[in-house]
């Protein structure tokens, strides 16, 4: 029995003590998702000028001087408001053709008015490829402007762009100015899937009002350089943007930048 008792003792105290809980590791929270950027496709340099203050004759050397700043700075899409045309003429000089020729540059042009053989309108013209052009005319204005807007999907390559050069008559009431901006702001609807560049004198508190789906580009107030406005959306973005002098008056450049979302 004595032999036993140490036993006995060690084996009541080993009984009675509870086993030491097993440590556990804390393991570290898992990382949050890496969030993907959008990734920068093609960067396309837009510009947009209103000839119609240009009070000279328009001669082939003009023209030619334009085209050849428009080289200079690699300008890929450019919109013009405030052509005129004497297509009958032979002895004037064509902006819109010889432009095209002269820059090198795919041409539309949408007439908003047609007085004895002469016309008025605006342009797009473009490096790359025209896709559609059609001349979109504002209805149900009181004003005699004969308001219009040369809508275009040039194909940049990489996405389409919906691309709209316009003029409003500065004797457009408030009324017609309201539903030019309307009918504009519908066009997000009528494109859901292209990115949308509007340019031209539409500097009004209406167009704020009007054109909540965009954001634009401020002429600072000034009244020579046509405003741009280009829909809200994470796949295009301005880079930089500046005013420059040309032969034909001011002429607003900016850098567009179009992106796409990670592949998965």
């Amino acid at each position: 029995m004595k032999n036993i008792l140490p036993y006995l003792l060690l084996a009541l105290i080993l009984l009675g003590c509870p086993s030491p809980k097993p440590i556990q590791k804390e393991e570290p929270p898992p990382p949050p998702p890496a969030t993907k950027e959008l990734v920068r496709e093609i960067t396309v340099r837009f510009a947009s000028i209103d000839v119609s203050k240009y009070a000279k004759k328009i001669e082939k050397s003009d023209v030619q001087k334009f085209a050849a700043q428009l080289k200079k700075d690699s300008i890929d899409l450019i919109t013009i408001q405030g052509i005129t045309r004497y297509p009958e003429l032979k002895t004037r000089v064509d902006l819109v053709d010889e432009l095209a020729t002269s820059a090198e540059m795919r041409k539309a042009f949408g007439e908003t008015i047609n007085i004895s053989g002469r016309q008025n309108g605006n342009g797009v013209f473009a490096v790359y490829p025209i896709r559609s052009s059609d001349n979109l005319q504002f209805e149900n204005l009181k004003s005699t402007g004969f308001e219009a807007a040369m809508q275009t999907i040039v194909d940049c390559g990489i996405r389409d762009i919906v691309v709209i050069s316009t003029q409003i008559s500065e004797k457009a009431s408030k009324s017609d100015i309201k539903s030019i901006m309307i009918t504009l702001g519908h066009l997000t609807q009528t494109f859901p899937d292209h990115p949308i560049i509007i340019s031209g004198n539409l500097a009004t508190s209406e167009s704020s009002r009007s054109m909540t789906l965009y954001d634009n580009v401020p002429s600072d107030k000034d009244s020579e350089i046509p405003s741009v406005w280009f829909s809200k959306s994470e796949l295009l973005k301005v880079l930089e943007e500046h005013t420059t002098s040309t032969v034909f008056g001011k002429m607003v450049v900016i850098n567009f930048g179009i992106y796409r979302k990670p592949l998965p």
